[in-house]
């Protein structure tokens, strides 16, 4: 009777370290979530004003880290606090947690998913286990929260092992999270139910792995592909003379590519830009840099424009008011 009642206490206290309700944060839920694949998002990391896909802006009213476009609008990371706050047409609302490098959404912008820096328990140093939560934004439930394979603060040392081994989420689709433990293997997580199983980490950028964004194939040099596979970004250095004759100082630009092989340079007007993401089938997004007067700005080739370019045109224009800008985090790695 003691093995019996034992073995069903180890049980239960096993089960609530991955239960939704142990420990769970307030999520307000939304009957029609908003995700990145909506259209262009982008947001001002000085002001933390967001652009949302369907044209309206909110105001975070502080300096972030980065965002993501979910739930009922976006979730920012306050640059300084690291706090996860969610932002909406109402104003902003902190949601109680901190969070490990950034969050992850869904690509429709039901699931939340990020790791929680305060949330688990704590070391003698009072370095706090890593926690793995995933949120169903439409229901406003917890679908995860976890400190699976992030280690055990009676046992590791926690500072050593967050600093020497990677983690984090690595991609959220619409049906599955993916977040790389502590531990050093992958937890592929459930969207439905919940249910985790234990993956290899075995070269993470691997193409044949279904959390890494779609490449052309054969794949083109470094760049991502669109969600059909037949245009890809096609990353070239080039050396303009007529700024700089010194090999250091290049200006990168970014060409696409055809699946096929045949590439396009889009029609930018600026000499020095890059592409990032793709928005949807044939538009894509990055930054130009307007400010090649700038010896300095020019050698860091720092941004200041959001630019978007469209296929098979090429044609691109750059967004007024965005000097400032990043892009949403993506939903793939």
């Amino acid at each position: 009777m003691r093995r019996t009642l034992t073995l069903l206490i180890t049980g239960l206290l096993l089960a609530a370290c991955d239960s939704p309700d142990a420990g769970g944060l307030d999520w307000p839920g939304v009957d029609e979530p908003l995700g990145a694949e909506a259209g262009l998002s982008w947001a001002n990391w000085r002001t933390g004003e967001v652009h949302l896909p369907d044209g309206s802006t909110v105001e975070s009213g502080r300096p972030i880290a980065s965002f993501v476009v979910a739930g009922r609008g976006a979730y920012v990371v306050d640059r300084a606090s690291k706090e996860l706050v969610e932002v909406t047409a109402d104003g902003a609302r902190e949601t109680g947690a901190v969070v490990d490098e950034t969050p992850t959404a869904s690509p429709d912008g039901r699931y939340l998913a990020f790791l929680d820096t305060e949330a688990g328990p704590a070391n003698n140093e009072d370095v706090h286990v890593l926690t793995s939560v995933v949120v169903d934004l439409e229901t406003g439930e917890e679908v995860l929260r976890s400190t699976r394979g992030m280690g055990d603060p009676d046992k590791d040392d926690l500072t050593v092992l967050y600093d020497d081994v990677a983690h984090g989420v690595l991609a959220v689709s619409d049906a599955t999270a993916w977040i790389h433990a502590a531990k050093g293997y992958v937890l592929a997580v459930d969207l439905a139910t919940g249910e985790v199983e234990r993956e290899s980490d075995a070269d993470l950028g691997g193409e044949q792995h279904p959390w890494v964004t779609p490449q052309l194939s054969p794949p083109t040099a470094g760049g991502d592909a669109n969600p059909d596979r037949t245009w890809g970004i096609y990353h070239v250095n080039k050396m303009d003379p007529k700024i700089s004759t010194d090999p250091a100082v290049r200006f990168p630009y970014d060409e696409l590519e055809r699946a096929g092989g045949t590439r396009l340079v889009p029609r930018v007007d600026a000499r020095n830009w890059y592409l990032k993401q793709w928005v949807d089938n044939t538009t894509v997004a990055g930054f130009a840099n307007t400010g090649l007067d700038d010896p300095e700005r020019v050698k860091r080739t720092m941004p200041s424009s959001l630019l978007t370019c469209t296929v098979p045109s090429g044609e691109c224009e750059l967004v007024p008011d965005s000097d400032d800008a990043i892009l949403p985090e993506p939903s793939l790695y």
